[in-house]
This record gives C-alpha cells, structure tokens and sequence, in this order.
C-alpha cells in the first residue's frame, strides 16, 4: 500500500482453507509480518508468516496447539522469536506458547498461565521490562487482570495480579509501554465508559488508580492503545453513535487526556480497531459494520489532532 494510506491497496489471501481469520495478530517476525489466527474449523491455533518483507507471498500456515478451542491471540516478538498468548475456551485458561526459532517454524510446548475460573479474554501480550506479560480479563470474577513472566523468554510467569475489580471490567484490553512502565485501556461495562490504567512500577507489580478517559454515552469497546508523539493514545469505537473515536493524552503518562476526535461517522463503524504509527503519523484501521467493509485511515499530523478521510 501507499505509505499513507490513500494509494492502491494490494489484497492477498494468506490462507483460504475452510473457515480462518478470526482473532487476528499481525507483528514483524524476523523483518518478515506474520499473523497468528484462528482456524475456526478445528478451534486450532494458527501462525503463518511471509516469505518476504512486503507480505506479497506467504509459508504454509503452522499450528502451534490444537488441544482446543483457540480464542483472542496476540502476537509479539519475545526475546527473538515469536510468541502468542491466548484463551483456550474450552476449560477457559489463558495459554502461552512460543516458537523455537527466530521464523517461527517450530513451536514449543504451550503453558498454562493462569486457570483460576474463565480467563484469558481479550489478551494483550507485550514484552514488560524484557519479559514478556500479557493482560487479560478475568471473566469468572469480571476483573482486568495482568500477568508477566519471570525470565526473557517467558519459561516460567509469576503470579497474576488483578488490575482492577471495581465493577464489571477488563474487556477489550490492549497493552502498552508508557513513559517506561506497563498500561493498559479497556472497556469498563459497568459504567460504559473508556478506561486507562498505568502501573506504578516499570514490570507491574502494582498499579494505579484508573482514569475514565471517556464517559459521554457507551465508549470504550474494540480498543487499541499505543505511545503516539510522546504521549499514550487511544483508537475505540464509540457504540452510542457508531463512530470511530481517537484520544491522545496531554500528557507523557497518561494522567490527563484530551478531547476526543471523531475519525469516521458514515454509517456503524470503529470495531475491531487496531492502531499503529505509520510513516510518522498515527493510523488505525477497522471494520465497517454498515458496509461490512475493511477500512484504515491515518491522521495528518503526528500527534492525531487532524486526520485525512478514511479509504476502504
């Protein structure tokens, strides 16, 4: 594609055997992108990675476990090889598996990181101080819940922490390294509002207290936070008017925030957000629910305050 956005998109199928695509993740894998998966067939989980840095051709998907159902994976390059984490739905534990080699073309032995009731909705895995964690939601106890390994790799994993159990929150969690230390935005149900919790310390042991960073009607669902010009910002949908909304923070850590923008308002559209600096500038793309379409728009500047139409 153009670099922002506005030129031809070139589509191409990276995998068409049966029912595949749900629970996408896509990252840089060994300068190559690859995208974890599911196979809606079998409930597998799936990996599958280019063969050049353009993504115009790809490998045979893999399938790093096929004991379950495999939902809400997330991809991340962990201490040079790709990893996913991941709910197993059927006994609704959240999983960890990693690749032996930098390609990802063999995996391990996935890991079970924390079965206390159902877990594992809506990870989010990120490498925290050199260790991969992931955050996650407790669905038994309707809690956000973080978790990161003790060692680089992600061998061994301490102990869950709970992040926050005030209400019925931790859905559409997405996580981040703000101003050195790990965050998270996610979607607080109770009150329908737009959440954002730092952690105190640079691996999240403890954290602080969350700020409602939108609360005008039911905001907050599909969302994807990223660092953007210094400051965390957040890409989400906004369900009251079916909207596409972005907000960036005024500030490095995230304590205050600004005034939310609109992005797109044609029609229902802004879920299955997924945010990234493109080219200088913050871009998100996302689904069109009205057209069931693909769309992607990028902003015009490099802190979002203004934002080019958005392209199907």
């Amino acid at each position: 594609s153009a670099v922002d956005g506005s030129g031809t998109w070139a589509i191409t199928t990276v995998d068409n055997t049966g029912s595949v695509g749900r629970y996408i993740s896509l990252a840089v894998v060994n300068g190559n992108p690859a995208i974890s998966y599911q196979d809606s067939n079998n409930g597998d989980l799936k990996f599958v990675r280019a063969l050049d840095a353009s993504g115009t051709s790809w490998a045979t998907p893999l399938t790093p476990d096929s004991t379950s159902t495999t939902y809400y994976t997330s991809l991340a390059v962990v201490n040079g090889n790709p990893a996913i984490s991941y709910q197993e739905a059927n006994n609704g534990d959240l999983k960890f598996v990693r690749a032996l080699d930098s390609n990802g073309t063999s995996w391990g032995t996935p890991l079970t990181l924390d079965s206390t009731g159902s877990v594992g909705q809506y990870t989010s895995l990120k490498v925290v101080n050199g260790n991969p964690a992931i955050s996650y939601r407790d669905s038994t106890n309707v809690d956000l819940k973080y978790v990161r390994a003790v060692d680089v790799s992600g061998a061994t994993w301490g102990t869950p922490v709970t992040v926050t159990s005030t209400g019925i929150v931790g859905e559409h969690t997405s996580l981040a390294i703000v101003s050195g230390n790990p965050a998270i935005s996610y979607y607080d149900t109770t009150n329908a509002d737009l959440k954002y919790v730092r952690a105190v310390d640079v691996s999240g042991a403890t954290w602080g207290t969350p700020v409602t960073v939108s609360s005008t009607g039911t905001v907050g669902e599909y969302t994807s936070l990223m660092v953007v010009s210094s400051n965390p910002a957040i890409g989400y949908y906004d369900a009251t008017n079916g909207d596409l909304k972005y907000v960036r923070a005024t500030n490095v850590t995230g304590t205050a925030w600004g005034t939310p923008v609109t992005l797109d308002s044609t029609g229902t559209v802004g879920t299955y957000t997924s945010m990234a600096v493109v080219n200088g500038f913050p871009a998100i793309s996302y689904y069109d629910t009205t057209n069931a379409d693909l769309k992607y728009v990028r902003a015009l500047n490099a802190t979002g305050t203004s934002w080019a139409a958005a392209t199907t």
